[in-house]
């Protein structure tokens, strides 16, 4: 470590040129690494020097990445045994965007194709359910959420944000944060300023940066009203990263005329709130903030303020760039933004066009080989005490090992078992039977089951109900059910909450079964008699039924018959206790 830091040091202090400065850079680059700078560091404090030596800026950054990406390739060669020469190996995936990567323009919000997005991608951005289905449903590119390297030209950052954001001759203040001084400038002499900008920003750094007030203090000379007190307001949630800030500006269209990065843990962007006096400034706040609040985007009310002192871009903080992000993002005013959200952001699902995926998007996953996939719902109808309910547990039991069911195979999931009629004790003395039947052990963390009998749930209630533990298994307990069972269906509606429901039986069963895969993803199995619920029959993605053999005890013929899988040639099973064999 200590010849790491030397050779930085000598890099910094040292005079280079040409093909000298860029090997010595590509040493310090590497130095860096091993010291635990990241890649944003090295490239503002050691390139920042290569390019005041001279150096191209691409060059600088092409240096740089290759001595981080070297490092990381000589660490991966210790700790990794190498792959046989002869095997073939899969060509490396895209590098993710780094968080600072330089760009050059901002993009405007815009409906990205379907299917761009990778829940991986935004897992690994700490993003949370909220926000993830904000990103879904308005189809965010995942790389919009990278947060982009300063410029080249950085220091310039203030007087490109005041052109966009005021008149000329109108008045700004800004000063030193934790200072009790400020200072007041037209805006034409800063933008005005060319060469000169950058040592007037050098000026401005300090370890707590530097402030900006959000509008101006003075309006210019063709200011006929207060427009410019009412121009701006500022919205940010340190407590969240960068990505998931960004994240939500994207996602909720926010008309942004520009997005500051404050050298510190927080995104700040400037909302065009442009109000004409104080009462519709105060009244449009309100409805930001209580958008921004409905949607878990938590804003300090100090922020509502007219006269709120924001990161100003250009400076240091603490050694870190406060540098701007882009101008002019989302909704074109406050106005149109307006009717954006009432038209668009109700929680229901967008219109989609066919045009939005080139290709066919992936199938869902299988559950059990042409019977069931993730999403869907899949009805085992037989007749009255024909074992129904064991069927079922020996489906969830099947499952969670990956075996087969009735001679179809399974993808190995977490199942969770909803029990509307068992005692806990039979319950599980019944799965034990099957585990020991089976030479499975019953008490695998595969399978969960939640016991509602004698709750008095309405089924909405119960859907709702299903959702929850399931979101809370995965992000507490590292479950992820992807089958929902549900034991009997009709079980539901006898309760007092359910018989004072108006509606014919089925469709209130329906609603709660849709809402149940809305809500999860998760595939449905429930069980009824025959010829019970025809409705639900006629509903269900997959119906398999089983009707007696006559003349044959404990004989049954099975039928399939499967929106997205032929349908099953009929065949014959026969029952003993406890399950059904093919």
């Amino acid at each position: 470590m200590e010849s790491a830091r030397k050779t930085i040091n000598l890099f910094l202090k040292g005079k280079y040129s040409g093909n000298e400065l860029k090997a010595e850079l590509y040493k310090a680059g590497v130095a860096a690494m091993e010291e635990g700078w990241t890649f944003m560091d090295a490239s503002f404090q050691l390139g920042g020097k290569a390019r005041d030596d001279g150096m191209d800026g691409d060059e600088v950054e092409q240096t740089l990445r290759r001595a981080f990406s070297a490092e990381k390739r000589s660490t991966e060669r210790k700790e990794e045994a190498p792959a046989p020469a002869a095997a073939a190996q899969p060509a490396p995936a895209a590098a993710q965007p780094v968080e600072g990567a330089p760009t050059m323009a901002m993009p405007i919000i815009s409906p990205l194709s379907a299917g761009m997005i990778s829940m991986e991608q935004m897992l690994a951005l700490g993003l949370d359910t909220q926000s993830l289905e904000l990103l879904q449903n308005f189809k965010i590119d995942p790389e919009a959420l990278s947060i982009p390297w300063p410029a080249a030209d950085w220091r310039k950052d203030l007087a490109k944000l005041l052109e966009a954001t005021f008149e000329q001759d109108e008045t700004i203040e800004f000063k030193i944060s934790n200072t009790p001084n400020s200072t007041e400038e037209l805006v034409e002499n800063i933008v005005g300023q060319d060469d000169s900008i950058k040592k007037i920003m050098k000026g401005l750094d300090s370890p707590e940066g530097a402030l900006l007030c959000i509008n101006a203090i003075k309006g210019g000379q063709d200011a006929t009203d207060e427009s410019w007190h009412y121009r701006y307001v500022v919205v940010d949630n340190p407590k969240m990263s960068l990505a998931k800030q960004l994240a939500y500006y994207k996602a909720l269209n926010l008309p942004c005329a520009a997005l500051v990065n404050t050298g510190a843990n927080s995104v700040q962007a400037w909302i065009k709130i442009l109000a004409n006096d104080e009462e519709e400034y105060n009244e449009r706040v309100d409805f930001l903030f209580k958008t921004l609040d409905s949607q878990g985007f938590k804003v300090d009310p100090s922020n509502r303020n007219p006269h709120m002192m924001v990161r100003m871009p250009g400076v240091l903080r603490g050694g870190k760039q406060q540098y701007l992000i882009g101008l002019e993002q989302g909704a074109k005013n406050f106005k149109e933004w307006q009717e954006w959200v009432e038209y668009s952001l109700d929680g229901k699902p967008l219109i989609e066009l066919a045009s939005d995926s080139e290709e066919a998007p992936k199938k869902d996953q299988t559950i059990v080989e042409n019977m069931l996939r993730a999403g869907e719902f899949f009805l085992f109808t037989a007749p009255p005490k024909s074992g129904k309910s064991l069927a079922l547990m020996d489906l969830g039991l099947s499952i969670c090992y990956g075996e087969d069911w009735f001679g179809n195979s399974t993808t190995s999931n977490d199942v969770l078992f909803i029990n509307f009629e068992l005692t806990k004790s039979v319950f599980l003395n019944r799965l034990h039977l099957l585990g020991a039947k089976r030479d499975l052990t019953a008490n695998t963390p595969k399978f969960g089951f939640l016991n509602l009998r004698g709750t008095a749930l309405s089924p909405i209630e119960t859907a709702q109900l299903i959702a929850k533990r399931i979101q809370g298994a995965k992000k507490l307990e590292n479950h992820d059910y992807k089958v929902v069972v549900i034991d009997p269906i009709s079980a539901v509606l006898h309760n007092p909450k359910s018989t004072r429901l108006n509606g014919a039986p089925h469709q209130i069963l329906m609603q709660m079964i849709d809402t149940i895969i809305a809500l999860t993803g998760c595939a449905v199995v429930s069980c009824c008699n025959l010829d019970e619920y025809p409705y639900l029959e006629a509903r269900a993605d997959s119906v398999m039924t089983l009707t007696p053999v006559e003349g044959s005890l404990n004989m049954y013929q099975i039928n399939g018959n499967f929106r997205e899988f032929p349908k099953m040639l009929a065949r014959e099973c026969s029952w003993i206790y406890p399950r059904f064999y093919v």
